[in-house]
C-alpha cells in the first residue's frame, strides 16, 4: 500500500461567502474590539465565520437568499466545493480511492446532498 500522502491547498472565498463574512464580522465588529473578558460570544463570531468559510448553506438564511440567485448554488457557493467537485472527477478517473473528513457534522450533510 502507497504511504499516505497529505496536500493542504488553501482557496478564497467567493463573492458570496465574502459578502456574508464580512457581515458577520461587521456587526459584531463593537464587541471585537472591546476589551471585554466574556468569550461565549466571542467563540460564536468565530463559529459563524467558520460556518461561513466551510458554505454558505451553514449560515443561517443564506442558503435561501443564495438558491435564488445562483444556479447549481451548491457546489458554486462554496469555492472548498468547487475544488472538490474538481478534485473528486480527477481522483476518480484515475482510480484513487477518497476519505473526507469534517468537524461539522452539517458539513457532511451538505457533501451527502453533492
Amino acid at each position: 500500500m502507497p504511504k499516505k500522502k497529505e496536500v493542504l491547498i488553501q482557496v478564497e472565498l467567493t463573492s458570496y461567502q465574502r459578502r456574508y463574512y464580512k457581515a458577520i464580522f461587521e456587526r459584531n465588529r463593537d464587541f471585537l474590539y472591546q476589551n471585554s473578558k466574556s468569550g461565549p460570544q466571542l467563540s460564536n463570531i468565530t463559529m459563524e465565520l467558520r460556518k461561513c468559510c466551510n458554505h454558505l448553506f451553514l449560515v443561517k438564511n443564506a442558503e435561501r437568499e443564495v438558491r435564488k440567485v445562483l444556479p447549481n448554488s451548491l457546489i458554486y457557493s462554496s469555492t472548498k466545493i468547487i475544488l472538490l467537485d474538481k478534485l473528486l472527477h480527477k481522483l476518480h478517473s484515475d482510480g484513487h480511492k477518497v476519505l473526507i473528513f469534517s468537524q461539522f457534522k452539517m458539513m457532511l450533510d451538505i457533501l451527502e446532498e453533492y
